[in-house]
């Protein structure tokens, strides 16, 4: 499973947008690189008064591709403070083991954050493995700690604080025949609970399972959503998702299934994912990716790519995060404590003329942002973030709020050419 894409360098180009009505989206800031390297998939967390943002820095190490792959990415971060302000002249190191570490996620307890990711120290397959960051910068465990090992994959980690202890979910190929969705809690202390983890049980014991997606109200309660689809070689009616909620470690029977009942539908799940989730006051609200690759029919769809679920676990209203037809890529949700703040990117094209040629451009990824109430309506305006037509992308962004109104809303910033590394940037969005 080893990741063997070379992103080429592409960057963004970036204006100040236009601010929906009581919302400010404070102008692009970028982050130092570590060592010069690459940057990829942020992810963020607000933590005591200022935010966390970590990022994986690097892929490839050097050598001749001629005689293989080798591989070297480390996870570092930088703190932000509310108004902005980078608070590190250069990133923190989180983890510097050898091999590869990927796909870091972060989460806010109480005065400390954890954040997880797979990695492949072992030279064979990958682990999940986590550490955790103080406010002030502290890596409290250098390297990282071992959350879930053993034979085969533990992967795709995702992280949320339930009030009394950090909820890591994964997909885990232990069994050696297909992915299951495993939980283990952290205390606040580093120690794992759950050594072996928690296994959650899907309604069909042939299911696939994979793209856990995790959100805690803070109450000790968490709710945990995956997708789901067939073995290979085998098609038939599935669920295409499934949800539960875990209390104190312990997983309820499945609150919800949604069913394919044939087609590229407008469901979470199956191709359509990852998942993403977020918790509001008394909601939750879960977002899919739309814009997917599938070999027959329509290739992505524009139907709804959100709803939201109560807090027994009843669906609600269904919606799409801009408030019209769209196919998004990444996304990431935040509650900023009056609204959940939603993040995506989409892919953007224009007609004109591009080098010497009238025609349509070649669709790049952009990056939005919404406010959304807990009744499903825009909350304001939909604000481009970075990103257009003709310029290079913004790629996987995330966003997290400090819960009174402000969220930080980061991304990869691709450059003009590929000698230029990749960076991460950032925009501060303030609700009035």
């Amino acid at each position: 499973m080893r990741y063997t894409m070379i992103l080429a360098g592409l960057a963004i180009f970036l204006a100040e947008g236009p601010a929906a009505a009581g919302e400010t989206l404070a102008p692009e800031r970028v982050l130092p690189l570590h060592e010069e390297r690459d940057a990829y998939t942020p992810c963020a967390a607000f933590v005591k008064d200022n935010y966390i943002v970590a990022w994986q820095s690097g892929r490839l190490a050097p050598g001749d591709l001629r005689e293989g792959y080798k591989f070297n990415a480390d996870i570092v971060g930088c703190r932000i403070d509310k108004s902005g302000n980078a608070l590190d002249a250069k990133p923190f190191v989180i983890c510097k083991a050898g091999d590869l570490q990927e796909r870091p996620r972060l989460a806010a307890g109480k005065d400390v954050a954890l954040i997880v990711w797979h990695d492949l120290r072992n030279g064979k397959d990958w682990d999940v493995y986590a550490a955790r960051v103080s406010p002030d910068g502290k890596v409290l465990d250098p390297d990282g700690f071992l959350v879930s090992g053993g034979a085969h994959n533990q992967a795709c980690p995702r992280v949320a604080w339930d009030g009394k202890t950090f909820v890591v979910v994964w997909q885990d190929y232990r069994g050696g025949k297909k992915y299951e969705i495993y939980v283990a809690r952290v205390g606040a202390d580093g120690k794992v609970l759950d050594a072996e983890g928690i296994r959650m049980v899907a309604s069909d014991s042939e299911l696939v399972c994979y793209d856990p997606a995790v959100a805690s109200s803070g109450d000790g309660r968490s709710c945990v959503f995956w997708s789901c689809d067939d073995p290979p070689g085998v098609y038939r009616r599935h669920p295409a998702f499934e949800g539960l909620f875990l209390v104190d470690g312990k997983p309820s029977e499945l609150f919800y299934q949604e069913v394919v009942a044939g087609g590229h539908e407008s469901v979470p799940g199956g191709a359509n994912t990852p998942l993403f989730a977020a918790a509001g006051q008394t909601t939750y609200l879960l977002a899919w990716r739309t814009e997917a690759f599938v070999g027959r029919g329509k290739g992505g769809h524009t139907g709804v790519n959100a709803w939201f679920f109560d807090a027994q676990g009843t669906k609600g209203a269904s919606l799409t995060l801009s408030g019209a037809q769209q196919r998004i890529m990444n996304a990431d949700l935040a509650w900023d404590g009056s609204a959940f703040v939603a993040a995506w990117t989409e892919y953007v094209k224009a007609w004109g003329v591009w080098n010497g040629v009238k025609g349509w451009s070649t669709p790049v990824e952009a990056a939005s942002v919404s406010r959304i109430s807990e009744q499903g309506k825009l909350v304001g305006a939909v604000q481009e973030v970075a990103g257009k037509a003709g310029a290079p992308p913004a790629a996987n962004v995330c966003v997290a709020s400090d819960g009174a109104g402000t969220s930080l809303i980061a991304y990869e910033k691709h450059p003009e050419t590929g000698d230029i590394p990749i960076k991460i940037a950032f925009r501060m969005l303030i609700a009035k």
